[in-house]
């Protein structure tokens, strides 16, 4: 029995201790078969091929798929750990997730590792089929081993901390950061012999550790060191001083033991302080936020009861900030305005004892506002509503600026609160408008306190306007407060919102309309242009419209060139009507419909003068609207004036040369020129009287002359060459035979008399005058001086006739036969050639004489009425030919030897 005991005992251990057929030789896994059954920690079996090397077969672990659950094969086979991550750790420590490889043995059993001195609480998770580690809390290093050999080796994370140490002024001290377990301070000072070194209190988190320090209630210069797990990290420094904040309570006039807040008041040895230039008294305390002094009465302190400055000295070496404080007297700190009004919340403390109020404006105005407790607009004054509030109605004629409200005490001991100083401005009535002429004028604008006089008394005036480049009312010093007067600028328009400022803020506006443009009558002036009389007609030219309305209703703008407030200057339309009515428009504002006007014919002649020849006569002027040539006439005194056109601006006529109403009798002295019309429409006699007052015929003038050619023929240029009694002499000898121009009359020809003379003498450096007298003494040119010039080849006429060529021949020709008929004649022939010569030289002169008078003739004729101008007289063949003849210089000598 004993034999079959052992035998099961034998094959029950080799089914429990020997599960597979492999053992550990020199550190390899060494299999008996090739295939091997291998179990997970999880459960799962695999049926592992083993490495065949030679004749052995090997389990390679290190490449097994599934190695961070495999645990040992046997107990002949023992795999170490290998730990293949691991977290990191924060010192408060927690759950953690990690890999690791060989982690149980061949029980199924988890391995034991050892971390530091304990055990690794190590646990699986089948769910997701990973292990993990729950770690305690702590610092510094984490070794890991297993079978006395170290596996794995890392550290909690480190501890950081802020650059700010929390104070709360309790003593109270606060870390902040992270992972901050065992951290621990020290803490050093200058005048303390023993270091402290407080326990911190960690929370949950370990991101702040609390230490209460109770020598931070003192005074001190402190440094900080702080160690976090047991290693040096960071110090602080910290001068902490004595600080005052407020005094608690009410300081009255006897004065007492007051307590004084701040921080760090707590002394170690002795406190003092000082309350003005006076040393108080201080009692030690235990907290290092308030401190007890006594403070004398004010009856005993020589100065003011305001703003006493305090300071309080601790240990003798550390002194406070200095604060100021004030017995319980009457105390202005606020004054403001309601809205616009005179009324005023003046808010402070201990006020319910205040008897009396005065507002100081400039240098020292002063006005006393008496305690009134039905005070009213109407009746200023001011009165306590409780000890924090006084209401004030001012009188509406105090100046604004800065102000001064002195207060006085109700008690035996009078006393003045220092004044405060606050700002009145000037507030604008609503609803304001005024209307004003276009020339403007002054405005009376109604408000309160309206005084423009500042807190030093220096005027600071109201300026009042429409905006940039808009209308300026220049405002001027008054009067009571309730008002301001300001000048109003010319202008126009119906509406305008003029804006008041008081040191640049508006304060409020009106609004300013100016009346609408009345035309009333109308006046012609000289020069052609309309003057509109009437009102508000403004200044601005170039904002005036003047519309000129005919009876059809149609309508034309004028052109204005002058505006003032009563009257406008405008010219007429060109070529319209001359009955109308006018209306203006200034802006945006029209006037009333003047009229209707009918325009006057105006003569605009400022020198009247016409040629005493005869000749082209123009007159300018205006609104010859009506004139037509079949209806009008023109005399110049008996002289008529025939008229050759006619336009709303000019009438051109002319004077017919050699009539009879020339004659010195007609045209001496100064005659009025009439214009009638028989047309109904015009104005039927218009009689110019000018200063002149009336047309004078002018006299010739001479402006040029030609040069001689050598027929002795000369061309004298100027104007009014008329021909009635004409005479012309150079150098006091005749020209004779002048021909005039009758299509200008500037200019005439004539035979110089002492042309041999001049060419014989050859005057070419001699000067010679020249003067024309027609009709006599009434009408002579002044004195004309030219040079003579020699060698001066032939003119061309300008009558028609021979080429120069045959001219000559002609002439040679003529010559001959001359010559020839006075060698042959003997003397007793001499005398009938004589009266022969001189009967021809009269037939020629009287053959020029008709020609003259039927020239004059077809001038009268074409001339007349309706025709423009005189066209030029044909002339025959003949008379050219004797005219020429008679200019030759030896049948000119041939009939002065027979005329003589």
């Amino acid at each position: 029995m004993k034999v079959i005991y052992m035998l099961l005992l034998l094959l029950v251990c080799k089914f429990l201790f020997v599960k597979s057929g492999c053992s550990t030789q020199n550190e390899k896994v060494v299999c008996e078969n090739e295939f091997e059954t291998v179990h997970l920690y999880n459960g799962t079996e695999f049926k592992v091929k083993m490495d065949k090397v030679g004749g052995n077969f090997y389990f390679n672990a290190v490449d097994f798929p599934y190695k961070n659950l495999l645990c040992d094969l046997n107990f002949r086979t023992k795999l170490i750990p290998e730990i293949v991550s691991f977290p990191n750790i924060p010192t408060t420590g927690g759950k953690f997730g990690l890999v690791v490889n060989f982690p149980c043995d061949y029980f199924y059993e988890l391995k034991v590792i050892f971390i530091n001195l304990g055990i690794l609480n190590l646990g699986f998770n089948t769910s997701i089929n990973q292990f993990f580690v729950d770690i305690k809390p702590g610092c510094g290093a984490l070794n890991l081993s297993y079978d006395n050999k170290q596996i794995f080796s890392t550290t909690f994370e480190t501890g950081t901390i802020s650059n700010v140490i929390l104070d709360d002024d309790k003593g109270i001290l606060t870390i902040q950061g992270s992972n901050l377990y065992n951290s621990s301070i020290k803490i050093y000072s200058t005048n303390i012999v023993k270091d402290t070194n407080p326990i911190g209190t960690l929370n949950a988190s370990h991101s702040s550790v609390t230490f209460s320090v109770e020598e931070f209630l003192t005074p001190n210069n402190w440094i900080i060191e702080v160690s976090i797990c047991d290693s040096f990290y960071r110090n602080y420094s910290y001068t902490y001083l004595p600080v005052l904040t407020k005094m608690e309570g009410v300081l009255n006039d006897n004065g007492g033991n007051m307590v004084f807040t701040g921080n760090h008041l707590r002394p170690k040895h002795n406190v003092t302080g000082t309350f003005g230039n006076k040393t108080i008294e201080c009692l030690s305390t235990n907290s290092s936020k308030n401190i007890t002094c006594t403070i004398p009465s004010r009856k005993n302190y020589s100065s003011g009861g305001y703003d006493i400055p305090v300071t309080i000295t601790i240990d003798g070496e550390y002194k406070t900030n200095t604060i100021k404080i004030s017995y319980d007297l009457p105390l202005i700190q606020s004054v403001s305005q309601r809205g616009n009004s005179q009324i005023f919340d003046v808010t402070g403390v201990y006020l319910s004892g205040v008897s009396s109020m005065t507002v100081i404006t400039g240098i020292n105005m002063k006005t006393s506002i008496p305690n009134k407790k039905t005070a009213t607009l109407e009746e200023p004054g001011f009165f306590i509503e409780n000890n924090n509030t006084i209401f004030i109605f001012l009188p509406n004629n105090t100046q604004p600026g800065f102000m001064d409200l002195v207060v006085g005490e109700n008690s035996s001991d009078t006393f003045t609160s220092p004044r405060y100083n606050f700002k009145i401005t000037p507030t604008i009535a609503a609803g304001q408008t005024f209307d004003s002429t276009t020339s403007g004028g002054d405005l009376k604008i109604k408000g309160i306190f309206m005084r423009t006089v500042d807190s030093d008394g220096r005027d600071v005036p109201l300026t009042v306007n429409s905006g940039p480049g808009g209308l300026v009312c220049n405002t001027l010093k008054d009067g009571d407060g309730l008002s301001f007067t300001c000048v109003l600028g010319s202008g126009f328009g119906s509406s305008h919102t003029m804006n008041v400022y008081y040191n640049s803020i508006p304060i409020g506006s009106f609004v300013v309309r100016y009346y609408p443009p009345y035309l009333s009558t109308s006046e012609q002036e000289k020069d052609g242009s309309i003057k509109m009389n009437g009102n508000n007609l403004g200044e601005s030219v170039k904002d005036s419209i003047i519309t000129v309305v005919y009876s059809d209703g149609s309508k034309v703008n004028g052109t204005v060139i002058k505006s003032s407030h009563t009257y406008l200057t405008f010219r007429y339309p060109v070529g319209n009507r001359n009955t109308a009515s006018y209306t203006f428009q200034l802006g945006d504002q029209k006037s009333n419909t003047a009229g209707p006007f009918t325009l006057k014919p105006i003569i605009e002649n400022t020198d009247p003068a016409v040629p005493c020849g005869g000749g082209i006569v123009t007159i300018n002027g205006h609104y010859f609207f009506n004139y037509t040539k079949d209806t009008t006439t023109i005399t110049i005194g008996k002289v008529p004036c025939n008229i050759s056109s006619i336009s709303e601006t000019t009438i051109e006529c002319v004077i017919v040369p050699n009539l009879r109403s020339l004659s010195p009798y007609y045209t001496s002295g100064s005659k009025p020129l009439v214009i009638s019309s028989s047309n109904p429409g015009t104005q039927k006699i218009y009689q110019l009287q000018l200063t002149g007052p009336s047309y004078k015929f002018a006299p010739p003038t001479i402006t040029n002359t030609s040069a001689i050619d050598q027929t002795a023929l000369i061309t004298i240029y100027g104007t009014s060459f008329g021909d009635t009694n004409l005479e012309i002499l150079i150098n006091d000898k005749p020209c004779t035979q002048p021909e005039i121009n009758i299509h200008t009359y500037s200019s005439l020809t004539c035979n110089v008399t002492n042309y041999d003379e001049m060419l014989k003498y050859n005057y070419s450096d001699t000067k010679f005058n020249i003067s024309i007298s027609v009709d006599g003494q009434y009408f002579i040119a002044e004195i004309f001086q030219f040079k003579y010039e020699s060698g001066i080849s032939y003119t061309k006429s300008e009558s028609t006739g021979f080429p120069n060529e045959m001219y000559l021949g002609f002439v040679v020709f003529v010559i001959f036969i001359a010559l020839i008929s006075f060698a042959a004649k003997n003397q007793i022939e001499k005398y009938f050639e004589e009266r022969k010569s001189r009967k021809a030289f009269r037939s020629l002169d009287n053959l020029r004489l008709q020609l003259r008078q039927r020239h004059a003739t077809e001038i009268a004729k074409h001339y007349t009425f309706g025709e423009q101008s005189a066209p030029k007289p044909d002339k025959s063949t003949f008379y050219n030919i004797r005219k020429k003849l008679s200019r030759l210089p030896l049948i000119r000598r041939f009939f002065k030897e027979h005329t003589a």
